[in-house]
């Protein structure tokens, strides 16, 4: 049993546990209401109610979905990206020690000619050659934010890996430059070979891949939530 008062003489009226509906006053003789549900006003009218009671009982799991996380996808991803990084500034160290080579020639060919001879070309691939090192250096720096979870990081590796595919497509495309495509044995010189024949540089097909690859990799931590997670 259950006590209520009346909402009307305020006497106390005793009504059963699972009473609803509308009562009459013993004392007053006025009809009140009791136990009518709001639930049940809501779903008045509605010919499926279960239905409607059953999705709304369920928790609503796409409003806020939390994912695990996965140090081991940044970390790989950081680790890979700063390895790449990282053999192209090996290149960019070989590319300045060239250029100093070409330097020196340079300067002995302008010794022998009085000064007749002379170029810069030497310098510029010295200076082509720190500007890529300054570069990878900092793609190092930035693969390692990255595989700690930095997302700034990630944008930048992102950015890097797409200028730097574009880069070796277009360095490619204006390469005025030929390189020896057949090689003969050197009539005069045993044991050493010549180029007999040149032609156009072939396509980067290892590197475009290798950016192509990578650009994916970046690109799918970024745009994937379960990815894109992992990272603040």
């Amino acid at each position: 049993m259950v006590v209520i008062e009346c909402p009307h003489c305020d006497e106390d009226i005793e009504l059963d546990d699972d009473a609803f509906g509308l009562f009459d006053c013993p004392y007053c003789e006025n009809e009140f209401e009791w136990g009518t549900d709001a639930e049940e006003d809501f779903f008045e009218g509605i010919d499926d109610v279960s239905t409607v009671k059953d999705k709304i009982s369920k928790k609503p799991d796409s409003i806020l979905i939390e994912y695990s996380d996965n140090p081991a996808l940044r970390i790989t991803a950081g680790v890979l990206f700063s390895i790449v990084m990282g053999l192209y500034a090996i290149s960019s160290l070989m590319l300045i020690f060239a250029g100093f080579l070409v330097s020196d020639v340079e300067g002995a060919v302008s010794g022998a000619t009085d000064g007749a001879v002379d170029s810069g070309v030497g310098a510029i691939i010295i200076l082509l050659g720190f500007v890529m090192l300054a570069i990878y250096s900092t793609g190092i720096f930035f693969g390692v934010q990255m595989s700690k979870g930095k997302f700034s990081a990630l944008i930048v590796c992102l950015v890097v890996s797409a200028v730097s595919l574009i880069l070796e497509i277009v360095s490619w495309a204006n390469s005025d430059s030929d390189e020896c495509i057949k090689w003969e044995e050197d009539p005069f010189f045993a044991g050493m070979e010549t180029c007999v024949d040149y032609g156009t540089p072939a396509f980067p097909v290892l590197s475009v891949i290798i950016w192509v690859v990578i650009i994916a990799m970046l690109a799918s931590l970024v745009f994937v939530p379960k990815f894109r997670s992992q990272f603040h």
